[in-house]
């Protein structure tokens, strides 16, 4: 008697599992990180802040106006000095934070009263769930302004670009574990879309095990996520809020 040893094989084969990583259209890695705008040359995308100033919502706005083609990263670069155009209203409306941080709902006022083509959907904490909403709206291929905050002390508040998410595919399910974060705090990345990130840990308190679509349920429990860069010790934050930017023409 022949046994069909192939069908036996198949059935037990396990299903293709692997990495999977989105990253926003706009941004080309390289040497440096970069856009294309119109015809022009591509131009960085990065601005790096000091260590003396609280500008993070303000250097994340700038390289988050020039991922969408809404300002040239050289006038943005010399806003403080420009008297005219998008430049000269970022830093109309950011300046009076630039050494104190500005919170999530004055963050949108700003960006709203700059008056250019860009429709923001806003999460508070306070008010909404904000981890499935940022990870579902960057699964989709957008960027989020997010702000975060320690969960051990109040020292740290702080806005970080997202630029993207990655996990793994399981089959046809995919589990995402990392949200990409392009942040001015870190060092400016090298072939890479993103200089720091925020991992979902599987176990501890505020965890979720990554399950499929788990980012797609109607309600969830507050995630604590681990905070990590090169630039920084790993820590342990909990997200205030997650802003949702798009170009509207």
């Amino acid at each position: 008697m022949s046994i069909d040893m192939s069908n036996a094989v198949s059935s037990k084969r396990a299903e293709p599992s692997y990495t999977f990583q989105r990253v926003h259209a706009a941004l080309q890695t390289g040497h440096a990180l970069t856009v294309q705008q119109k015809r022009e040359e591509p131009v960085p995308v990065f601005m790096q802040q000091s260590v003396l100033d609280a500008s993070c919502g303000t250097h994340m706005l700038a390289m988050l106006l020039i991922t969408l083609g809404q300002a040239k990263a050289s006038a943005l670069h010399d806003m403080s000095r420009r008297k005219h155009g998008v430049a000269a209203a970022v830093w109309t409306a950011m300046s009076p934070y630039y050494f104190t941080g500005i919170n999530p709902k004055d963050w949108v006022d700003a960006v709203n009263s700059l008056g250019l083509p860009l429709e923001l959907t806003a999460r508070y904490c306070i008010e909404h769930e904000v981890d499935a909403p940022a990870v579902k709206w960057l699964m989709q291929g957008d960027l989020v302004a997010i702000a975060f905050a320690s969960v051990k002390h109040h020292r740290t508040k702080h806005w970080a670009l997202a630029v993207g998410v990655e996990g793994l595919v399981v089959g046809k399910s995919h589990f995402p574990q990392r949200i990409l974060l392009l942040d001015s705090g870190g060092a400016e990345p090298c072939f890479y879309a993103h200089n720091a990130r925020l991992r979902l840990p599987d176990a501890g308190p505020g965890s979720r095990r990554a399950k499929p679509g788990w980012h797609k349920e109607p309600k969830q429990k507050m995630i604590i996520w681990m905070h990590e860069s090169e630039s920084w010790q790993p820590e342990a934050v909990r997200l205030l809020a997650a802003i949702r930017v798009r170009r509207t023409s």
